[in-house]
């Protein structure tokens, strides 16, 4: 759906929505390259959104997220200039992590 934001006329809308896939897995596998084709940091940065949230024993609320990504080893306090923002942080998974705006748990597009 992503691709779809970057048409510009009708005819370009067509060709998007016949090129979209009609199998999940297909549409996952395409969102996957479009991450490991971003650059280093924003590559870096989705997998690490992605690995929290797969691996975290329960849901993460936005802020839980924003704090684990900003710790590193280097860190004797927490830095509020190393939290990323939502924004950010949503737009690196390319559609595949969005934010309950009501709970402010962060989520996969699919639970």
């Amino acid at each position: 759906m992503d691709s779809l934001a970057t048409t510009i006329s009708r005819w370009e809308v067509r060709k998007a929505l016949e090129k979209l896939t009609k199998e999940v897995r297909d549409t996952y596998d395409e969102t996957m390259k479009r991450i490991e084709g971003q650059i280093e940091g924003d590559r870096k940065l989705a997998e690490q959104v992605l690995s929290w949230i797969i691996h975290a024993y329960r849901q993460l609320s936005l802020e839980e997220l924003r704090h684990a990504l900003a710790v590193s080893a280097e860190m004797t306090k927490m830095e509020p200039d190393a939290l990323v923002d939502e924004t950010i942080l949503t737009s690196v998974c390319a559609g595949l992590v969005v934010v309950d705006q009501q709970s402010g748990l962060v989520h996969l597009v699919r639970k």
